[in-house]
């Protein structure tokens, strides 16, 4: 176990969630702490500023919190590493321009060519990546990134690799690609600590230390796919306005992170089956992939007698953003309005993208559902949520295994959500699973449950039943926990989860090509 101690240890990585961010991951986080006292964690939060507050009150066994905010210093180290400040003097004394030719240059000169697939050797680039780790032990990140020998070798390879384009990268697009590489590998600044285990919760920066730590003491490395990072990641790309060269540097340099933490990990537990297939597209071992499902405390979740209206409602919790597809939440609520006038469709969730809020505030208005349809705002008590509802929805158009589907289940609810990520695995038969943006589709649904009360109060019944059986917190720490001994026992010289059995539904170039495809579509209409 961990040095001079009886207790596992575990550094558990996460990019923008627990315990500075509230939703699915870090409720995952949270419980999986929580029910594993006999084992000691570490965090390693990935923060996009170092003046975050938290959102969860730390668990004793929680024994450090290691921060790393990305955006919002100046001077990185200072915010990473407990370093007097002469410690960081002296190292920017020490990177002198030719220590930054002869020591960090071949580095950084690999790292672009990883960065561009000239070359494609993950266990190399794992080598690499722990030059670049050892390199800034000893000398200082800020006077590396911004000296001239370092802008003019990363101009000279852009101008190298795009030498035969018609398109070439602008001035523009240049210093955004290094001003990228500058924030994004601050993930591998912070200390590494000792740990049996690194865990990480996304194949994203936040498994980079992951990575050096299995090459500097050994460690192995578990990751936790929620969301598939590369996916989400080519959303929220179709989504945002940037120059092409830029937003082709940004989805390689994701897509390498992704690659080369699919590479290293010793086990990949994806929280749903649907994950595996874009997991071996991209990289990953399939002998290595082992699911493991979300759980939640049934005992919070399950049928309550709350206040409730007398008018049939439907609920929702989501946060108020592009990716949960509020507004067919909307239209599906004009839809049903007009065979169920006295409807209420509730919608409960932060509203993290005001743009987005006021485009769905608009949609409400112009759709005359203004007396049907209402934002609830946070509710702290999403159990009590769910049983205000005769039914409840989720119309997300990207998701892995969303807590909100079990929870309803749990909740004797019938829940209706869009066919996205793992949902299928667990809803069909017990609820319905619709098209994503299929807002006739699931106004039909709606109506069906609440113009028959019978059958709802059946399939209500039967899918807690199905979470009775494999969805609980109970199994879901269970599993983590012989996941964690499992990695422990296992001698270095052993392939790490070769008794997990391959899946058999790798995903072609075709059809990752056409769901990428219709990805994109649904994005746009």
């Amino acid at each position: 176990m961990s040095e001079n101690s009886e207790k596992i240890r575990i550094v558990l990585a996460g990019e923008g969630t627990y315990p500075y961010e509230v939703g699915g991951v870090s409720v995952w986080a949270h419980l999986l702490i929580q029910n594993l006292k006999e084992i000691d964690f570490i965090l390693m939060p990935i923060m996009m500023h170092p003046y975050v507050k938290l959102k969860y009150e730390i668990p004793e066994n929680v024994i450090d919190v290691l921060k790393v905010p990305l955006w919002g210093t100046e001077e990185p180290t200072e915010y990473v590493r407990s370093i007097p400040f002469s410690s960081i003097i002296y190292s920017k004394i020490r990177t002198t321009d030719n220590a930054i030719r002869e020591k960090f240059i071949p580095i950084f000169d690999n790292l672009i060519d990883h960065i561009y697939s000239l070359r494609n050797d993950m266990d190399e680039l794992g080598d690499t990546l722990f030059q670049f780790y050892s390199f800034f032990q000893m000398y200082d990140y800020h006077t590396t990134f911004r000296s001239k020998l370092v802008w003019d070798t990363f101009k000279q390879k852009i101008a190298q690799i795009y030498a035969d384009a018609q398109e070439v990268p602008s001035v523009y697009d240049t210093v955004e690609a290094l001003r990228y590489m500058f924030r994004f590998f601050i993930t591998l600044l912070p200390p590494v600590p000792y740990a049996d285990i690194y865990h990480s919760s996304a194949a994203a920066f936040c498994g980079l230390p992951c990575i050096i730590a299995k090459k500097l003491h050994g460690s192995r490395f578990l990751l936790t796919e929620h969301g598939i990072y590369i996916r989400e990641q080519m959303l929220q790309a179709s989504r945002v306005k940037m120059p092409l060269r830029t937003k082709e540097f940004l989805m390689n340099l994701i897509t390498m992170v992704a690659r080369m933490n699919y590479h290293h990990a010793d086990v990949i537990s994806p929280v749903c089956d649907y994950n595996k297939r874009w997991e071996i597209k991209w990289g990953a071992i399939p002998s290595r992939i082992s699911t493991i499902y979300n759980g939640i405390d049934t005992d919070r979740f399950k049928r309550l007698d709350v206040p409730r209206s007398p008018r049939p409602t439907v609920v929702m919790i989501a946060r108020i953003d592009p990716l949960k597809d509020i507004e067919t939440f909307i239209h599906t609520c004009a839809l049903v309005a007009k065979e169920i006038p006295e409807v209420w469709f509730k919608m409960y969730g932060p509203k993290l993208d005001p743009d987005y809020y006021e485009r769905c505030e608009r949609l409400v208005d112009s759709l005359g559902v203004q007396k049907n349809f209402v934002f609830a705002g946070l509710t702290s008590n999403p159990a009590e949520a769910y049983n205000e509802g005769d039914v409840v929805m989720l119309t997300s158009i990207s998701e892995a295994f969303p807590f909100v589907v079990i929870e309803a289940m749990a909740c004797e609810r019938v829940m209706v959500s869009s066919d996205v990520g793992g949902t299928k695995e667990v809803l069909e038969g017990f609820g319905f699973v619709v098209k994503p943006k299929d807002y006739e589709q699931f106004a039909e649904k709606v109506l069906l449950v609440l113009n028959d009360r019978v059958m709802a109060e059946e399939m209500g019944i039967a899918a807690r039943e199905h979470i009775l059986n494999g969805f609980r917190i109970e199994d879901m720490v269970y599993n983590y926990r012989n996941m964690y001994q499992h990695l422990y026992a296992i001698p270095a010289s052993v392939e790490i989860a070769s008794h997990v059995r391959a899946p058999e539904d790798e995903l072609s170039d075709d059809e990752l090509e056409a769901e990428l495809s219709n990805m994109f579509k649904n994005e746009d209409e």
